[in-house]
C-alpha cells in the first residue's frame, strides 16, 4: 500500500490480508489465518471483473503456485482490492463494502459457471494453468479440477482434470467405478473448448457438497 489512504477507507484502518472465493449470487467468501466469513458485497459484479484475471495481487503457496489475495477490515466490511502492477497511484486499489449475507437472487451456480468460463480463457491467454480447489489457508490437496492449455506435439490442447470422478453430471463423461483417482477430458483448443472449463469445474464442484462461495482459484505458469 501507498502512504495514501485510497477513497473509501477511514485514516487508522487496520487491513488483515485474505484470500478469497469467486463472487456468485452477490456474496463472496474470505479468508485469513484465524477466520472465514461469508459476505454480501455492494458491487458484486465490479468485484467479480477483477478476480481471476491475473490483475489483482496475489500470494504464493506451495508447489511454485499463487492464490489472489486482498485486505481484509472484517469490523468495518471493507475490501481492499490492489493492482497486481501498481505503480503507486491511488487508482491502484478499488475498495468494496462488505455486509451480511443475504438469499441470492439469481442461481449462484450459474454465477460460478460463468464467472470460471471467463477465468480459463484468461488463464489461456497469460499461459496459466488454473486449479479449483477448497478455500482456506490449509486446503487439502483434493478435491480439485484442473483446466490448463498444453503443447502436444505442436498441437494446443485443452485438458481438464478433476478428483475425485465427478459421477452422474451429464457433463463428465461416465468412467468404470475402478478406484481410479480422477479423471480427465481434452480437446484440441478452441475458443469453445477453453470456456467449456467452466461448466465441468462447476460441476465437478457441486459434487463435492460445498457451496461456490466454498472454493478458491489457484494459479500456476504452465510448464513449471
Amino acid at each position: 500500500m501507498t502512504n495514501d489512504v485510497p477513497a473509501g477507507l477511514e485514516v487508522g484502518t487496520t487491513l488483515t490480508t485474505a484470500m478469497i472465493s469467486p463472487v456468485a449470487g452477490g456474496l463472496v467468501r474470505t479468508w485469513t489465518e484465524t477466520a472465514s466469513a461469508l459476505w454480501a458485497v455492494d458491487d458484486p459484479a465490479g468485484l467479480a471483473d477483477l478476480l481471476g484475471r491475473g490483475l489483482i495481487a496475489r500470494t504464493a503457496v506451495p508447489d511454485n503456485r499463487f492464490r489472489e489475495a486482498v485486505l481484509l477490515d472484517a469490523v468495518a466490511g471493507t475490501l481492499l482490492v490492489q493492482n497486481r502492477f501498481a505503480d503507486g497511484g491511488e487508482s491502484d486499489a478499488r475498495v468494496f463494502r462488505l455486509g451480511q449475507p443475504v438469499r441470492p437472487e439469481n442461481n449462484p451456480w450459474t454465477d460460478l459457471d460463468d464467472f470460471l468460463s471467463a477465468v480459463a480463457v484468461s488463464a489461456a491467454e497469460r499461459g496459466e494453468y488454473c486449479v479449483v480447489e477448497r478455500g482456506g489457508w490449509d486446503a487439502p490437496a483434493e478435491p480439485y479440477c484442473f483446466f490448463g492449455v498444453v503443447d502436444d506435439s505442436g498441437e494446443r490442447v485443452s485438458v481438464i482434470e478433476a478428483a475425485p470422478v465427478p459421477r452422474g453430471t451429464g457433463v463428465w463423461p461416465e468412467v468404470p467405478d475402478d478406484g481410479r483417482p480422477g479423471t480427465s477430458v481434452s480437446s484440441p483448443a478452441s475458443t469453445e473448448t477453453v470456456e467449456a472449463a467452466g461448466i465441468f469445474a462447476t460441476t465437478a464442484v457441486e459434487a463435492w457438497g460445498v457451496a461456490p462461495w466454498d472454493v478458491a482459484l489457484t494459479f500456476g505458469r504452465m510448464g513449471e
